[in-house]
């Protein structure tokens, strides 16, 4: 597998998407309406945010990135990186489930094509030891590779999912990891030995870590979180979730903050 030079300038902030089309956060809030959605959108490309990642269990989130997308010139989306996922599947009665077949995945990955476009990074969803070790999964990833697809990738939230993942070659691997939850902490080391980049989620506990607080408390805290993903995970990027492009502009002045 080979990696496309390009990511290794990016933004080290990113956009993630599951609020765009599902409900969700430490209290969970519906997804925008469709105008405040492409805002969001448009406030993130126009405040710098170059990475964007959503996936197929995110609802709605990759019909509307998609739309967003081809309002874009060839030039402006050159200058994006778009990262999605196959593994967890949306229902129409608003659930998930999880299917790493060979049938499922790739009819998941024709469907995301469909509606985004070119993919920067495929990423395997829910990605446990049981589903890496998974032929049918090998399979699929065989037969992704002969796609233009340039980079791969597993969404993990378990340690010996993450250190097999490793072993495995991915150019990238997402986790959840913040001041509240260091678990998957060592990975980061791990990763760097092996040429792998960290994609961290959930830096703010999905808002659980700054739940009740007064605005002035918030923001320092806000900036503290970044901080300690900033030096944590120097190499990688944070991606924040929010739904709110008011809210996007305060996380990214606090990213900058925590320089």
């Amino acid at each position: 597998m080979t990696i496309d030079t390009r990511t290794l300038d990016l933004f080290p902030l990113g956009l993630g998407l599951v609020s765009l089309g599902r409900r969700w956060g430490h209290v969970p809030k519906p997804p925008p309406a469709e105008a405040e959605a492409r805002r969001l959108l448009e406030t993130a490309f126009e405040l710098g945010i170059q990475v964007y990642d959503t996936a197929p269990a995110y609802g709605t989130s990759e019909t509307r990135l998609g739309a967003f997308l081809k309002s874009l010139t060839k030039e402006q989306r050159e200058t994006i990186f778009i990262a999605t996922k196959f593994g967890e599947h949306w229902n129409d009665d608003g659930t998930t489930r999880i299917d790493h077949s060979y049938e499922a995945l790739m009819r998941s990955l024709d469907r995301s094509v469909e509606l985004l476009g070119d993919i920067d990074l495929l990423q395997v969803h829910k990605a446990s030891v049981e589903a890496l070790r998974g032929e049918e999964l090998r399979w699929a990833l065989q037969a992704v590779q002969a796609m233009d697809i340039p980079q791969f990738g597993a969404s993990i939230s378990e340690l010996e999912a993450g250190t097999l993942a490793l072993e495995m070659g991915f150019h990238w691997l997402q986790m959840p990891l913040n001041v509240q939850n260091r678990a998957l902490e060592p990975l980061v080391e791990l990763a760097a030995a092996s040429g792998t980049r960290i994609i961290a989620n959930r830096p703010l506990a999905m808002g659980a870590a700054v739940a009740d607080l007064p605005a002035d408390a918030r923001e320092q805290r806000v900036i503290d979180a970044f901080r300690y993903l900033r030096q944590a995970n120097e190499a990688g990027l944070t991606l924040t979730g929010t739904s709110s492009p008011a809210h996007l502009r305060q996380n990214i002045a606090a990213f900058r903050a925590a320089e």
